[in-house]
């Protein structure tokens, strides 16, 4: 179900019980292990031999900081595995795993040898080894969770103990073989005579001669389950039936379970035997539930015997008000009853938790019962509010279970379920169940019929943004009276296929009305969804006061009972860290974006992918932290490469490029412009625009100036006519640095002041500082035209650069002039009438004196100091 659901329960380390029993020979090898420092600890061995109470008992009695994990069906499924083991070993440290959380939060899995890496490098800064339970591990398949535990092997900060029915497909032999392993089996786990003797005695209050403890022994072989139901067998009988008992019933272990189990049941009350056998299907039970389940009217006494007699019933609070059965015990139990029956049984859990409000637990029985009608009613119900709260996960999950299990499609669910697969980037799947609706709806329910039109802006590829305009006015004209969560849906839909359409101020203005609507109706979701596409296009209008001003107010009107911000208002952080870095308030966006990030991953909402990502990197690069910076990049191209269409692809190896545009890597950028699909010609949607300034400033890093001045002097005329200024900026800036290569400075610096004058009272300081050093000094030419705000660009200007040591000599500016001009080395010689090795002779020296080792660095420095312009 809802993979956010983390059980308490099953992170916390057994209680050790008032009749445990010392186990001597597993624990000294257990010690041993310990103090050789061994990595691994497998205990493999069959059910009923005690692995949980040996290894909990074991672990009470040590100083060692230790995290627990008990391990059922429902775990074996990477994500939830995962934030399980963050959560147990958070019971340590309670700010372990923050960055591998925010990996299974995006919408693919991630690679499994980053998230071992950065498991790893977590464990290495405990101040001592963590000892790390799994237990139950048998319940695992899944290959990526073998992987993953495997790598974790490698910590040198970690001790693993694996409690397992078997042997896990993972390679132990290097640490066998170098000693670091410790491995308990069913020889080391069996009882010894002296224990059997103690358990019956500590546990039972039964004594036996020696000729009885020799028969238990034999036909039990010290298996602490046989054990158990003996003693549960035998602890009303005197000692004569109980000796007959024991010699009756048989020395095949193999049948000994079954037969045990049978005598157990068959000797209670027909009561109690009812009452075992119609909630052993029960997850968990409480007194309501049980009475609703059995129909007894006495099941708080009947759960007091058992826990009393302690038949194999676990309490699950302090309280004693929740409880479960030891798994071996209900699932004897449910072997013994026929499929009817325990559907039967589900449904009445399911009702009794829908009727209870535990939404979650009823679908979970319902769908176990294969009762298709209930589940689908369950989700139903919940499906509208938790779309409105933007619990995508928990509701695709629902949705996803429900539809395999029902052959005939809820044409509603199934709808929901299309969407939720749309915003949370599942594009194939998204894709197939809208063609089917598209190829079987009659039109005759507005609502069904408006969500599918409203759909298609997210669906199609960018070659359909006519066709997906129509589809969105389409759907906003169908579901014109609803008035309703799906009508402002529609609304942004149509906002965003006018962005698409390059149609910006349609684009706010439909956002804006999906706003104001969310808002009066109370549809969070929606509201925040509006709230980011209206903040982006009002920025892109170069209204970025404004747009930061309805986010603030935002963020102050949504809070919790504690005036402390929802996790899902996070979203309006990604807005909120993108209007900050675009005034240079760099410290400020690095925290709204990385929060903002984190909240919509956490979400699924992958509708939101791209734009907040692009600014954190570029943030992350101008703070000196580059290498986190290209980590961050290949990471979202490995995560998105086959979730959306060839556009979103694209989006991030632009953004890789304009890292290598920094670095100064001409050549890489060079060849990813030769690629096909690698021009942003046709630029209009909402991510479009970044990738074509990269693509501009590729053009300029290879010197086709002319080519580059036609393509920007084409878009000036677009984003004028679209009102686009805030984009137009950026624009002008680029052609400036054209024209003064095309050795133009008074045009360039034309441009230079049109651009001040739209971005100073808007305070866009970085699309400034992002163009580097040659396009701040025609800025600080034309600080007449915002005096102020050139300032700002230049907080240091006033401290000029220290002189060189040993100035340059005429013939070394010369060749430093060429080389700010983007000449080669051969191409200087040939200018010079001088050899290659020559001009690599002086570059060397001019290098030496600037302090620098790269030609962009002595461009720079020289720039500073004013020797060359």
């Amino acid at each position: 179900m809802d993979r956010t659901y983390i059980s308490g329960a099953k992170l916390r380390i057994p209680a050790v019980r008032p009749n445990y029993i010392c186990r001597d020979i597993p624990n000294k090898k257990l010690d041993e292990g310990l103090k050789k420092e061994h990595k691994i600890f497998l205990i493999s061995v069959p059910a009923g031999y005690g692995k949980t109470t040996l290894v909990s008992g074991w672990i009470s009695q040590l100083d060692e900081p230790c995290a627990w994990l008990s391990l059922d069906k429902y775990d074996n499924d990477p994500i939830k595995f995962i934030r399980y083991l963050l959560e147990a070993v958070r019971k340590v440290n309670k700010s372990f795993g923050v960055t591998v959380q925010d990996l299974t939060n995006a919408p693919k899995l991630p690679e499994i040898e980053t998230v071992s890496l950065y498991l790893m490098n977590e464990l290495e800064q405990f101040p001592q080894p963590l000892i790390l339970v799994l237990d139950n591990y048998h319940v695992i398949e899944h290959p990526y969770i073998h992987e993953m535990v495997q790598n974790l092997l490698g910590s040198r900060s970690l001790r693993l103990i694996i409690s397992t029915r078997q042997k896990p497909p993972i390679a132990f032999s290097r640490w066998r073989v170098r000693d670091k392993m410790t491995e308990l089996n069913f020889s080391d786990l069996k009882f010894s005579g002296a224990e059997i003797k103690e358990f019956f005695g500590k546990s039972f209050n039964i004594v036996f001669d020696d000729d009885m403890l020799q028969t238990i022994e034999t036909q039990t072989e010290g298996w602490a389950a046989s054990m158990q139901l003996t003693g549960l067998s035998i602890k009303n009988m005197d000692k004569a039936q109980a000796k007959r008992f024991i010699k009756e019933q048989g020395a095949s272990n193999r049948f000994i379970a079954d037969y045990l189990m049978d005598e157990v049941v068959k000797m209670q009350e027909e009561q109690t035997c009812g009452f075992l056998y119609r909630t052993c299907m029960l997850k968990k039970f409480n007194r309501e539930l049980c009475v609703a389940v059995t129909g007894i009217a006495d099941s708080k006494k009947i759960i007091d015997r058992l826990e009393k007699d302690n038949l194999f019933i676990v309490a699950l609070d302090h309280s004693h008000t929740w409880y479960r059965y030891h798994p071996l015990f209900s699932e004897l139990l449910k072997a013994n009853m026929d499929d009817d029956r325990k559907a039967e049984l589900c449904k009445n859990a399911s009702l009794w938790c829908e009727e209870n409000g535990f939404a979650e637990e009823a679908l979970e029985y319902a769908l176990e019962a294969k009762d298709g009608e209930a589940a689908a009613s369950l989700v139903k119900g919940e499906a509208i509010s938790l779309f409105q709260k933007g619990k995508l996960k928990t509701l695709l999950s629902w949705l996803n279970s429900v539809s395999e299990i029902n052959q005939d499609k809820e044409s509603t669910l199934e709808l929901y379920r299309a969407w939720c697969l749309l915003i949370s980037g599942e594009m194939d799947e998204a894709n197939r169940v809208i063609d089917s609706f598209a190829h079987t709806q009659d039109g005759s329910n507005p609502v069904i019929t408006g969500m599918v039109k409203a759909a298609m802006p997210f669906q199609y590829n960018s070659d359909d943004k006519k066709k997906t305009l129509q589809y969105a006015k389409d759907a906003v004209t169908v579901m014109k009276d609803q008035q309703g969560l799906f009508y402002y849906g529609a609304l942004i839909a149509l906002g965003h296929a006018n962005g698409l359409n390059g149609h910006t101020r349609e684009a706010a203005a439909w956002n804006a009305k999906a706003h104001g609507g969310a808002c009066r109706k109370g549809y969070l979701f929606l509201q925040l969804l509006s709230l980011h596409d209206l903040a982006f296009y009002l920025n892109c209008m170069g209204r970025r006061r404004e747009a930061l001003a309805l986010c603030e107010k935002t963020l102050e009107r949504v809070t919790d009972s504690s005036k402390n911000p929802l996790k899902m208002i996070k979203i309006v952080y990604l807005s909120m860290g993108m209007l900050l870095y675009a005034s240079n308030q760099l410290g400020r966006a690095k925290s709204y974006l990385e929060e903002g990030i984190a909240a919509y991953q956490e979400l699924a909402f992958a509708h939101l992918i791209g734009l907040g990502e692009w600014h954190l990197v570029l943030l992350l690069y101008h703070l000196g932290e580059k290498e986190k910076a290209f980590e961050m990049v290949y990471r979202l191209q490995a995560h998105c490469k086959d979730l959306f269409v060839r556009r979103i692809s694209l989006f991030f190896e632009a953004l890789e490029m304009e890292l290598h545009l920094r670095e100064g890597n001409i050549a890489k950028v060079s060849a990813w412009l030769r690629e096909p699909g690698s021009t942003f010609d046709a630029v209009s949607g909402i991510l479009d625009i970044y990738p074509y300034f990269t693509y501009i400033r590729a053009m300029i890093a290879q010197k086709e100036f002319d080519k580059a001045r036609l393509a920007l002097e084409d878009k000036q005329t677009l984003l004028r006519k679209e009102g686009r200024y805030g984009e137009l900026i950026t624009v002008l800036l680029l052609l400036a640095l054209v024209t003064k290569h095309l050795d133009n400075e008074s045009k360039a610096l034309g441009y230079v002041r049109e651009a001040l004058a739209m971005a100073a009272p808007e305070g866009y300081e970085r699309y400034f500082l992002d163009e580097g050093s040659e396009l701040l000094e025609l800025a600080y030419k034309a600080r007449d035209a915002a005096p102020a705000f050139v300032d700002k660009l230049f907080p240091k200007k006033a401290k000029k650069p220290q002189a060189l040591a040993e100035p340059l000599k005429k013939r070394e500016i010369e060749i430093l002039v060429l080389i700010a001009k983007g000449l080669s080395n051969h191409e200087i010689a040939e200018m010079l009438y001088i050899t290659t090795g020559t001009t690599k002779w002086y570059i060397k020296n001019i290098f030496a004196k600037l302090g620098v080792n790269k030609r962009t660095q002595a461009v720079d420095r020289a720039r500073r100091l004013e020797i060359i312009r």
